[in-house]
């Protein structure tokens, strides 16, 4: 058994590029049920985003217990069927290490902490009218706030509504097998937070917090756990095995 270096109330965001490694660096310390699953990817751009999300869960995950990539143990266990996907778990640790991924065009991104069960949600803005997914995925609140928005505004708006409840809904293992219009957040220009859901879980332990994937793209990290205050950091990883300095802030 191993044991994280992550310090109590610490999360440790992790990013790629997927354009920036080989398909045989990236499937190097991949299992054999990650493998399996990356060649049922018809297009090449989302084969290259799974890959890296899968590589950069075992790197970070990895750096973090003080083993090797492909010494981690990654167990993912769907609810619905007994296919090698959901929500991933790390095994073999002494605390549990609490892991979540998420990709997006051209940003991936990994989660980690001991505090509690995380989510991740990197979203790119969309640059196509969203009146569908405004329809079927927000709240009658939610549609109001984006409609007494310039239009030029909203894409954004409605990407930064969506990353909320996707985080949430994933720290729960839920995903979206629960609807996200039964989900309400916070307006997308106020600090975000879990207003309610139909889950037993109090909106209150539910911890979001605002991420900077760069230029055209909007992400956040839930974490639910009792603790107030969360400390962030992000990092862009940089060499096959060193990820540069984080930048470090503490999130109330």
């Amino acid at each position: 058994m191993t044991a994280s270096a992550l310090a109590p109330g610490e999360c440790r965001i992790l990013w790629a590029d997927p354009r920036h490694r080989t398909v045989d660096q990236l499937s190097a310390v991949l299992s054999e049920p990650e493998l399996e699953r990356a060649a049922r990817f018809r297009r090449e751009p989302d084969r290259r985003r799974f890959l890296t999300g899968s590589w950069l869960l075992r790197l970070a995950a990895g750096g973090e217990l003080g083993i090797r990539p492909e010494d981690v143990v990654v167990e993912r266990n769907c609810p619905d069927c007994t296919r090698h996907h959901g929500k991933p778990y790390i095994g073999g640790v002494d605390t549990p290490l609490h892991v979540s991924v998420s990709h997006s065009g051209n940003r991936v991104a990994v989660a980690l902490t001991t505090e509690g069960p995380l989510g991740v949600d990197v979203e790119s803005v969309p640059a196509a009218p969203v009146e569908e997914l405004v329809r079927i995925a927000l709240t009658e609140t939610e549609r109001k706030v984006l409609e007494a928005l310039p239009k030029a505004e909203r894409y954004e708006a409605f990407a930064r509504t969506w990353v909320r409840k996707e985080a949430a809904l994933k720290a729960t293992g839920h995903g979206l097998r629960i609807s996200p219009h039964r989900v309400e957040v916070s307006g997308p220009e106020e600090s975000p937070a879990l207003l309610s859901w139909p889950l037993e879980i109090s909106p209150g332990t539910v911890r979001i917090r605002t991420l900077d994937p760069g230029d055209g793209y909007v992400g956040v990290v839930a974490v639910l756990t009792e603790t107030p205050h969360i400390t962030i950091s992000e990092a862009h990883v940089t060499d096959l095995h060193l990820p540069v300095a984080p930048t470090v802030r503490e999130a109330a």
